[in-house]
């Protein structure tokens, strides 16, 4: 069984068309279906919740954009009474009421959520720094080593973590429900095994390694984040690799099992 560490409770697949922000009809299609833009300029604005006056998000145009740098702006369309927020998928929120001054709207879990425009000047402050490029977990490369002593002989593992530009999006939810995304660099990770002076193993290794023991819909928003030399037995080297989604404490920890001849296997345990 994998390793899965996780803390908390993850919230449901929302429901959503995956096309609706790429098309507004198909060939064969006779009705064209035409974007309300009456109420996309009334969502114009800083919107805050009722019951606590918390900023939630500020419409721009054609994108959302929300408060502090960490998250994406992100791209919306408003059809058939629908707030449809645009990104890796589509997220639909049924339009309750929408004025110049309310705009209420069903949660995907069903709750009715009622936000105004925020009247409030400082309130634009909590926009000033609006992330445009994906997070970097590490900013250089990091190096670790470590001896081990195994049948009279000496072996040293080396790790190297190497940021990379492949980007990985992160996909949660407010409080409210609102579709929220995080874009963040991933990276690759180089090992090595010597004995002595004489190289026993290299390789390369991304996140891609792993999909064979690794759920697919925690990788898509996984990184591969660490990796250690914890060891060797009679069957070979083992290094230990961490996949997790970053800023959370869901990891998937997998075995990686060098043999004697040099054969690279993944194991869920060792």
């Amino acid at each position: 069984m994998n390793k899965l560490i996780q803390v908390g409770c993850v919230l449901g697949a929302a429901l959503g068309s995956l096309c609706a922000c790429h098309r507004l009809m198909e060939p064969a299609e006779t009705a064209i279906v035409v974007e309300d833009t009456v109420a996309k300029k009334s969502l114009q604005g800083i919107w805050a919740d009722d019951s606590g006056d918390v900023v939630q998000f500020r419409a721009e145009g054609d994108s959302l954009y929300y408060p502090g740098r960490e998250s994406q702006p992100l791209y919306f369309k408003v059809l058939n009474g629908q707030l449809m927020i645009c990104g890796t998928d589509t997220v639909s929120y049924r339009i309750m009421q929408l004025d110049s001054n309310k705009f209420w709207y069903h949660s995907i879990t069903g709750e009715l959520i009622k936000l105004h425009r925020s009247e409030y000047e400082l309130d634009s402050l909590e926009f000033l720094n609006v992330l445009r490029e994906p997070i970097a977990l590490y900013d250089s490369v990091v190096q670790k080593d470590s001896v081990v002593m195994f049948d009279r002989h000496r072996y040293r593992g080396y790790v190297y973590i190497n940021p990379s530009t492949m980007r990985v999006v992160k996909t949660s939810y407010n409080e409210n429900g609102i579709k929220i995304e995080q874009a963040f660099y991933d990276n690759v990770i180089h090992i090595c095994v010597y004995e002595g002076k004489k190289s026993l193993y290299a390789k390369d290794f991304t996140k891609k390694d792993f999909e064979a023991l690794v759920d697919a819909k925690f990788l898509q928003n996984a990184v591969l984040g660490d990796m250690d030399f914890i060891g060797v037995d009679s069957r070979g080297f083992w290094y230990e690799a961490s996949l997790c989604i970053p800023d959370e404490t869901s990891c998937y920890q997998v075995y990686i099992q060098i043999s004697p001849e040099g054969e690279m296997s993944l194991h869920n345990e060792m």
